[in-house]
């Protein structure tokens, strides 16, 4: 039984208010990634006139540093509106397909949920998926590292969906074996005590 799934279908009316906001966001990066590409260009030019080394150099990797961020934030953005990529969650599996950062290749992922001993979050928001078995994992595309992975029996899933993984994360945490975190709400009576008492002697 479907779950969960990323994208969702939606309507005529949904389909092209979609499309008119992909097209704007699709201006606003490409407007940002002209402005950072003529900023980094001009500092690089300007670091050559520049007649203290140390000075040079800081300059040039400024520059680099402007270049290589604006060309990351528009390859983001495009990913987040990458209409290839999909999360669809069962009961009992998941079929996930994810892009990668750096080259336009796609992996696709289908896994049994009955497969997975632990999982993880990265520091960067990715899942790791620690299996006992790898026999009924099917992976299409993907990495070297990725079919690595996969034969030291893990594999790591970039959620283009933050709700996709949420979903996991907060309603199949047991089946998927992530440890679920309970916060304990801490009351402490004297301190509230402490904030009353003046109010009383004031008559509030």
């Amino acid at each position: 039984m479907l779950l969960y799934e990323y994208p969702p279908k939606l309507n005529r009316v949904q389909r092209q208010q979609k499309a008119v906001n992909d097209l704007a966001e699709h201006k606003k990066i490409s407007k940002a990634l002209y402005r950072n590409l003529i900023i980094g260009c001009v500092i690089f030019v300007l670091a050559f006139f520049v007649p203290i080394i140390i000075v040079r150099i800081l300059l040039i990797l400024i520059a680099v540093g402007n270049i290589a961020v604006a060309f990351l934030l528009y390859r983001f953005s495009a990913m987040s509106r990458d209409t290839e990529c999909y999360t669809r969650i069962y009961d009992d599996h998941i079929e996930h397909k994810q892009g990668s950062v750096w080259s336009r290749s796609y992996m696709t992922v289908v896994m049994n949920f009955s497969d997975i001993e632990r999982t993880e979050q990265t520091p960067q928001g990715r899942l790791v998926f620690y299996l006992s078995s790898t026999n009924s994992v099917v992976m299409d595309g993907g990495s070297e590292r990725a079919a690595k992975e996969l034969e030291q029996d893990h594999i790591t899933l970039d959620f283009q969906d933050t709700k996709a993984k949420l979903y996991l994360l907060n309603e199949l945490y047991e089946k998927i074996k992530y440890p679920k975190k309970n916060y304990n709400i801490i009351e402490d009576e004297e301190d509230e005590d402490d904030l009353w008492d003046p109010l009383h002697k004031h008559g509030l």
